[in-house]
């Protein structure tokens, strides 16, 4: 009896022990069910050391956060930088898409910048005469932009940046803009910065636009607009492009026109960007050598015969010449080139006004410079030296106010 007593002693002594363990010794002998799930592990192996049981942890994890958002990078996975921007709101991200165009300073008005493109999708009417146009991004830097194509009749107009390339523009929506349950918002810029503001939008409906031409299925406006924010956007919950803000009249029975402001729905901006010449584009960047593909002992790359006087080129003082005095480019911005057709399609990715480096090898040694691109040198312009074309007169029919209302 007296051992029977002693073991069951000994036994309620062992469940008191296992019950009073630390929560860290409980938790280590918990199997990690989230790494088990994806990574399909099997339960870390059990050893038995005088009578207590020990677990021999399967890995190690050592860096924390910074290996696991390293091991995600290496997946594919999004940056930082772009799940920040992805947490943003709906609008806040829109408007990252939006610039703001000015002259000397002055804001004229608002603009679209296209998804993928760069170029930027605006009201022509606040534009008025003359060039000199420039557009502020989201980081408050300013581009210089040229008008490329427009359309009088639906007050639409597409600048072209002549540096630089900005990569989070708007994409065109495909759900109805005039719905009950729409909410709906536009863009207004205050001290520089763009915001967005609920707009409402009442149907579709006939005006006259610009040369006194019939628009059909233009979207009325319920809100008051500013002229400043003419070339605005108007986007659906996604932040979807649905239209851009333009300025017509509507017509009155025996009377003359009321100027109003319009949605331009996506069906007109559309056509319109189906008609866009094909010289509308960016200026392509420029380097400003000539070479040849050449492969040494050491390196594979494009050995630079010719250095363009003035040129980018020539500003990051790259030689050019015989093999023993020349330089060798070996990659642009980290990119491998081997073939003067390589190194040409690697400049074309960046834009005018980018730093970019390129890595050397020259008298055997390695090296790295950075050059500023621009556009190259148009022999026929400068030749001409032709003033600059000048945007067309406002149409008679768009006459600025204060405000409009619908």
């Amino acid at each position: 009896m007296k051992r029977w007593r002693r073991s069951l002693a000994f036994a309620l002594a062992l469940s008191v022990a296992g019950a009073l363990a630390s929560p860290a010794a409980r938790a280590q002998d918990a199997p990690d069910e989230e790494a088990q799930e994806a990574e399909d592990e099997a339960p870390p192996p059990v050893q038995q050391q005088k009578g207590r049981r020990k677990v021999i942890p399967a890995r190690v994890d050592v860096g924390g956060k910074d290996r696991r958002a390293t091991a995600a990078d290496a997946k594919g996975g999004p940056s930082e930088k772009d799940r920040g921007k992805a947490e943003l709101p709906v609008e806040e991200r829109a408007a990252r898409g939006v610039a703001i165009i000015e002259r000397g300073g002055q804001v004229l008005g608002l603009g679209a910048l296209l998804a993928g493109d760069g170029r930027i999708l605006t009201a022509l009417s606040p534009l008025g005469a003359g060039n000199d146009l420039t557009a502020r991004l989201a980081d408050g830097t300013t581009v210089r932009v040229k008008l490329g194509h427009h359309d009088r009749a639906w007050d639409l107009a597409l600048l072209v940046p002549q540096t630089g390339k900005w990569a989070e523009g708007l994409t065109a929506s495909s759900r109805d803009p005039v719905r009950p349950d729409a909410q709906i918002r536009s863009f207004t810029a205050t001290r520089g910065k763009v915001a967005a503001v609920p707009l409402v939008l009442r149907s579709h409906r006939s005006l006259i636009g610009g040369d006194d031409r019939q628009l059909e299925e233009a979207i009325e406006l319920g809100s008051r607009i500013s002229p400043l924010d003419l070339g605005a956007p108007i986007v659906d919950e996604d932040g979807r492009v649905v239209a851009v803000l333009g300025r017509g009249c509507a017509p009155n029975e025996g009377k003359p026109c009321t100027p109003v402001a319009f949605g331009a729905p996506i069906s007109a901006i559309r056509g319109f960007l189906r008609t866009v010449p094909s010289t509308a584009v960016q200026p392509a960047a420029w380097l400003g050598i000539q070479g040849v593909s050449e492969a040494s002992q050491v390196a594979k790359g494009v050995r630079v015969t010719v250095v363009h006087p003035e040129s980018p080129a020539d500003e990051a003082r790259l030689k050019g010449g015989d093999r023993a005095g020349s330089d060798m480019i070996l990659a642009v911005d980290g990119v491998p080139v081997t073939t003067p057709e390589a190194l040409a399609d690697a400049i074309r990715t960046h834009a005018v006004g980018e730093k970019v480096p390129l890595t050397l090898l020259s008298g055997g040694k390695y090296r790295q410079v950075t050059v500023l691109l621009r556009a190259a040198p148009d022999p026929k312009a400068a030749a001409s030296k032709k003033p600059e074309a000048e945007l067309p007169p406002p149409s008679s029919s768009g006459k600025a106010t204060e405000e409009y209302r619908k």
